[in-house]
């Protein structure tokens, strides 16, 4: 291939990129009702370089509007501001929301249809029996007259919650993950391959596969359940689909990292510009091994599935908000504390409303200060979700994200209020659950069944049922105790 060649084949690249990031990724995504996304994107990208006040105006108007709409339209919120004897025109101010006391994880498992607009009820229950699987969107959703989804969150607490959504939650995931690329100096449209929330055995294929890989650039791949097996495949199609950014959850792209160190594989014609971590930090150590394996940049987003995605971090490696899409509030009484509770509200009108969610993460909002020159406000004091990793006696790693996943299929959370996993021995793991009505001998058996497919048959499952799990100190459910690392620690 002559100097000239090479360069046709960049300039056929970029027109590629651009018409997959401009013309198939919008089009295809606003037909299945996640409207606006690159509208969303370049108002983003202008909007982060307001001022401090501009910002905090337009949050509190947003603020307003979410507020006005949840009270009109959601039995759920009509009682909350009653209970706290407010209207939304009482709402003035950004501190004046402390007025209404926070949401619980609890409230939405228990309350959560009441917590969706009215004019959805007949959306609900079609969503309820629908046959898709959590979040899964619905095809041509925007020209259908039940738009509504029904999802499940990660469960990272220990507490999955099922909630309903029209796409918009998504539209403004993508928004951002656009934004975010672009601080890295990646446009819409380059290649990127995606270890996502799904086991080998659950990775979209046919048409879905290749509308993502033609039309968004995306090339999706395991991200849970993952040993060196999987891992191999997943280079395999890596090399020979080139992307520039790899993002993934943290322990896939660490996992992969570590299985391309191990057995000395020579990456440079399939080595990504950017690493994007998701569902869990990216600690120091990670960030570590990401860099040294695949020598690029290395960032991290932070979010919870139910509200989308809060917060990344810029290439000055600090927490930026996304202050166009969230509030977020620390949940202190005292105003000195270093950090508290991190509550967040979904500031665009939805079916369901998410005001003053609780997290159950520790951090601080803060305005901005970074040498990156945007405004947006800063994420301090961070504390974030840990976890901790498993490694079978085969070598297979399970993150705490495979029980997110594990919940989250075949109808589980709808049967199961609480659940905590308990690693006693290397071969022996123990399941605490509180039950919800509906629970059966058959829930169990269908947990096992799948329990079987991803671990050895040396691991022996035994399930306990208990009335309620307590809480640790810090009032964060712990949804994995690995009581062999305490012992060899």
């Amino acid at each position: 291939m002559d100097l000239h060649e090479g360069k046709l084949m960049t300039l056929f690249d970029r027109i590629d990129d651009w018409l997959v990031g401009n013309v198939g990724f919008p089009l295809t995504s606003d037909l299945m009702n996640r409207k606006g996304v690159l509208n969303t994107y370049r108002d983003m990208i202008a909007s982060e370089r307001r001022t401090e006040e501009e910002l905090r105006e337009m949050q509190l108007r947003k603020l307003q509007n979410v507020l006005r709409h949840a009270y009109d339209y959601c039995f759920f919120y009509k009682q909350r501001f009653d209970e706290a004897g407010i209207t939304p025109d009482n709402i003035r101010t950004m501190d004046d929301l402390r007025k209404l006391r926070p949401l619980s994880r609890k409230e939405i498992i228990q309350r959560g249809d009441d917590m969706v607009d009215a004019r959805y009820a007949d959306s609900i229950r079609v969503a309820q029996h629908s046959g898709r699987g959590p979040g899964q969107p619905i095809p041509f959703g925007r020209f259908r007259h039940h738009q509504l989804v029904r999802n499940t969150s990660s469960g990272s607490t220990g507490a999955p919650v099922t909630f309903y959504e029209n796409g918009s939650t998504t539209a403004a995931n993508w928004a951002f993950e656009l934004r975010l690329r672009h601080w890295f100096g990646f446009e819409p449209g380059v290649r990127e391959a995606r270890m996502a929330r799904v086991s080998a055995d659950y990775v979209p294929g046919g048409a879905m596969n290749w509308m993502r890989k033609r039309l968004w650039h995306q090339l999706m791949l395991p991200g849970v359940n993952l040993a060196d097996k999987e891992y191999a495949i997943a280079l395999d199609k890596i090399r020979a689909f080139r992307p520039r950014v790899l993002w993934g959850f943290t322990s896939a792209l660490v996992g992969l990292a570590d299985f391309i160190n191990r057995i000395g594989v020579d990456i440079s014609t399939c080595r990504p510009e950017l690493a994007i971590g998701w569902a869990a930090p990216v600690y120091e150590h990670e960030e570590r091994t990401l860099k040294e394996v695949f020598r690029c940049a290395v960032t991290n987003i932070y979010g919870a599935r139910e509200v989308g995605h809060i917060a990344a971090l810029c290439p000055e490696h600090v927490w930026h908000i996304n202050q166009e899409h969230v509030l977020l509030e620390c949940n202190d009484d005292d105003p000195t504390a270093e950090r508290g509770e991190l509550l967040v509200t979904v500031l665009e009108p939805s079916p369901m409303p998410f005001i003053r969610y609780r997290l159950g993460d520790i951090g601080r909002p803060a305005p901005s200060d970074c040498a990156c020159g945007r405004k947006l406000s800063v994420l301090k004091d961070f504390l974030g979700r840990t976890g901790e990793i498993f490694t079978t006696k085969d070598g297979r790693m399970i993150a705490p994200n495979f029980w997110c996943r594990f919940f989250m299929v075949d109808g589980q959370s709808q049967f199961v209020e609480r659940f905590q996993v308990v690693y006693r021995q290397s071969d022996e793991v123990d399941i605490r659950i509180v039950k919800k009505p509906g629970f059966s001998e058959q829930t169990e058996a269908d947990m096992l069944r799948i329990l079987r497919k991803n671990f050895s048959h040396e691991i022996h499952f035994h399930f306990n049922y208990v009335p309620n799990i307590e809480p640790q100190i810090s009032g964060k459910y712990q949804m994995v105790v690995n009581e062999l690392q305490r012992s060899e620690s």
